[in-house]
């Protein structure tokens, strides 16, 4: 009897606890460097930004479509998330490097994917208020140095928790206001250097040389003035992050101020500029913008109300099916993949790409007067057929 009962649980036994085994080794190791991401809430934009009562040229009747705010949840992977990868739609598993750099800590994410946020809203609420022909910039006390990458040109030179004030490459020098301008501005300085640097710069007799690749940080250090140099190359313009620094502007601000507020809310990262643009477009123009359909979207935002490209597109798009949107806008960098996307997963969301804000509002205004044709009407290079042209003229394609 005892012979057996061995022959029976032995084999059971093994495989239990080589399970057992397998899955602790899973749990220990995974989750160190591996993250599992799925299409994550579809917040209703008009609680993420809104209009200050009583706000001159503000629309209160609202129409009966809404914009959404697509998002992507991580979490540290375990073995569970192997299966839901290989089997659910929207989940995928990356090395966690895929989306925090290597060497960071997660509260450092954390605090740096939420100022990237707030610059976000402020710069759609910029964009947006540009865009309706009202005057007014931006303006912040400097730039927050969240973290320093240990292999980026900044180390030892610029440390956590440093202001960035001002910068200096060759012959171009501007204050800080967000970490997206400061990129493109010292990426465009990079590209534009002859050769020749400038006279330098510095406080007091700490005069630093401008050289060709030095970029010259005016800095705030434990309240005391330092200037710094950071020696660049295209390797280092080409990093993530910018130059091997997390950086959140301090203190950002319109002047003047924009008649509107951003709600508390727990969702970091800069690609929902586009949804809060258009949202406060809509709050102050008449009428419906989004055809009284649910539209959602992503997409970061720049001066000239420029859409740039994002991650995650087909869990956002699966989002944003999922929570009962018929039209998604897409930065024209993520189309391909969104169209992808949508085909491989047969979804009934209408797909639009965009460059800035103002071919937003045009083409949903296309769209929906449009109604029933192929997606592809919306991509900027190709034709629109014949049948289609005059939709186009009247609404300025």
């Amino acid at each position: 009897m005892v012979r057996w009962l061995r022959r029976q649980w032995l084999p059971l036994a093994t495989v239990a606890i080589s399970a057992a085994v397998l899955y602790l080794v899973f749990w220990v190791v995974i989750p160190s460097g591996w993250l599992t991401l799925a299409p994550g809430p579809a917040p209703d934009v008009s609680s993420l930004v809104r209009p200050e009562e009583g706000a001159a040229g503000l629309d209160s009747n609202r129409g009966q479509g809404r914009f959404l705010l697509t998002t992507v949840q991580a979490w540290p992977a375990t073995p569970i998330e192997l299966w839901k990868a290989a089997f659910w739609d929207g989940v995928e598993l990356h090395p966690r490097r895929y989306l925090v750099p290597v060497g960071m800590a997660d509260k450092t994410y954390t605090d740096w994917s939420f100022a990237a946020m707030a610059e976000s809203q402020m710069t759609a609420a910029w964009q947006a208020w540009t865009f309706l022909g009202h005057g007014v910039t931006l303006a912040a006390e400097g730039g927050e140095v969240f973290w320093v990458s240990a292999r980026g040109p900044a180390v030892g030179q610029v440390r956590a928790g440093d202001l960035i004030v001002s910068w200096t490459l060759g012959q171009r020098s501007s204050w800080f206001v967000t970490a997206d301008e400061f990129k493109r501005e010292v990426s465009e300085a990079y590209a534009g250097l002859s050769g020749v640097g400038g006279a330098g710069a510095g406080v007091g007799d700490a005069v630093v040389p401008a050289g060709p690749g030095n970029l010259i940080l005016g800095l705030t250090r434990d309240g005391a003035p330092l200037t710094v140099a950071v020696r660049v190359d295209g390797v280092g313009l080409a990093s993530w992050p910018f130059l091997g620094l997390a950086l959140g502007a301090r203190g950002l601000r319109s002047e003047p101020p924009i008649p509107v507020v951003f709600p508390p809310a727990d969702i970091g990262g800069p690609s929902g500029g586009l949804m809060l643009a258009l949202q406060i477009v809509d709050d102050f123009t008449p009428g419906d913008l989004t055809g009284g359909q649910v539209v959602a979207g992503s997409g970061t935002i720049g001066p000239g109300g420029r859409v740039g490209a994002v991650g995650g597109v087909t869990m956002k798009v699966l989002g944003a099916s999922r929570a009962g949107a018929t039209v998604f806008l897409v930065p024209n960098a993520d189309y391909d993949s969104a169209r992808s996307a949508i085909s491989d997963l047969g979804l009934a969301v209408r797909l639009i790409p965009v460059s800035d804000v103002g071919d937003a509002c045009e083409s949903l205004g296309a769209v929906f007067l449009t109604a029933g044709k192929s997606p592809d009407y919306n991509r900027a290079d190709l034709r629109p057929p014949a049948a289609e042209q005059a939709t186009w003229a009247a609404v300025g394609r």
